[in-house]
């Protein structure tokens, strides 16, 4: 309930959602974590600001909305900063049970980063609007002011550049979506 959130209903949502907002997030800034961070952080506060405002409009998905809100932050973030920094920053994984499982999601993260990061900016936005934040054709469109038309050209050539890696991303969560790719 907008205005009535309480902290722990906040920790809540923090929790379950930070650490998929910040792999997210890193794809778009080119695994540049330190923009990566400050883009989830900066959703987390618009939430925290959302959930607590009682004038505003109820949010039914709070995943959707904070996927949305971290995307256009990282994007915002990833083109006022160069994309040229490296992916040392990957070295802090948090300890799992299996070193050799992580090393392999670690690995994959990598380059799934790195594939999406080469793209051509446009198709990088499109990629994670569409793939990752779950926004329709039209939407982007709006978002990015170009035709639809183009966002439909710009995801296509994406997959096809992105294809090598089909297993890893659908492994990653990505370039699968619910409903399938008629939007």
């Amino acid at each position: 309930m907008p205005g009535h959130t309480s902290e722990e209903e906040f920790n809540a949502v923090y929790r379950e959602w930070y650490p998929r907002l910040l792999a997210r997030a890193s794809m778009v800034c080119g695994a540049q974590r330190a923009l990566a961070s400050d883009a989830v952080q900066e959703a987390f506060t618009r939430c925290w600001l959302r959930m607590n405002d009682p004038d505003s409009t109820p949010v039914r998905n709070w995943g959707a909305w904070l996927a949305k809100t971290v995307l256009r932050q990282a994007i915002d973030l990833r083109d006022r900063h160069s994309s040229t920094a490296p992916l040392d920053d990957f070295e802090q994984l948090e300890r799992g049970p299996e070193l050799a499982e992580l090393m392999d999601v670690k690995e994959s993260f990598v380059q799934v980063c790195t594939a999406i990061a080469s793209l051509p900016a446009r198709q990088c936005e499109v990629v994670a609007l569409y793939y990752l934040a779950g926004l329709s054709y039209a939407e982007i469109a709006e978002m990015l002011r170009i035709e639809e038309s183009t966002v439909r050209k710009h995801r296509s050539d994406a997959s096809k550049k992105l294809e090598p890696l089909a297993v890893r991303l659908k492994q990653q969560g990505l370039l699968d979506r619910e409903g399938g790719d008629q939007q």
